[in-house]
């Protein structure tokens, strides 16, 4: 089968349909870009730079349909709970004993 010709009865091949939404599941799917950025350790800047963003379809549909001052409402609702958590990522403290060729089952 030619990679550009596929063939439609196989059950792999990649189909995308759209489905309706109203103003409410759009307000859904903003709270959760919101929630799941903010997660990350988003700032509010930075969050409604992503709502404005047409990379972020969905993001940017919500932003178009409930308007930015909805949107700024839901990402000051979502910073007051996950914008207190701050993340951060560390390297394991280098182990002296593994330097010196020690093994697991030495020690």
């Amino acid at each position: 089968m030619p990679y550009h010709d596929p063939d439609p009865a196989d059950p792999t091949i990649l189909i995308g349909v759209e489905a309706p939404a109203s103003p409410a599941s759009d307000t859904e799917m903003a709270y959760v870009f919101a929630e799941e950025f903010a997660r990350m350790g988003f700032s509010e800047k930075r969050l409604l730079a992503l709502f404005h963003s047409p990379f972020y379809a969905g993001a940017y549909r919500a932003l178009r349909t409930l308007g930015e001052e909805k949107i700024r409402a839901i990402i000051g609702e979502t910073l007051d709970i996950w914008g207190r958590f701050h993340h951060g990522v560390e390297d394991a403290p280098e182990n002296e004993q593994w330097d010196e060729g020690n093994h697991e089952s030495d020690l």
